[in-house]
């Protein structure tokens, strides 16, 4: 498990493959959204695993998804988020 509360831009969480159990809302900021990818591939390249269409406001006490359909990465975990910070907390192995 881990708080995610930077700057806008891209953090690298993991790299290799595991799973995200949990996404959660904990602080909205201002404008603070989200997107996660799996990456960076061999080339450099990342996929959107969750945010596909466009990236996801952060609303406190929001659960993002169901613990029992886990999404899956290969190459590893990125977060890309926007606006002022706030708090997200990711369960993920």
């Amino acid at each position: 498990m881990k708080q995610i509360n930077v700057a806008a831009g891209t953090a690298q969480i993991k790299l290799g493959a595991g799973k995200v159990w949990g996404i959660l809302g904990v602080s909205a900021g201002t404008s603070y959204t989200f997107q996660l990818k799996d990456g960076p591939d061999a080339n450099g390249n990342v996929q959107i695993i969750y945010g596909q269409s466009a990236a996801v406001p952060v609303v406190a006490g929001v659960q993002y998804m169901n613990p029992l359909e886990p999404l899956t990465f290969r190459d590893g975990l990125q977060i890309t988020v926007a606006g002022t910070p706030g708090d997200i907390e990711l369960q993920y192995d």
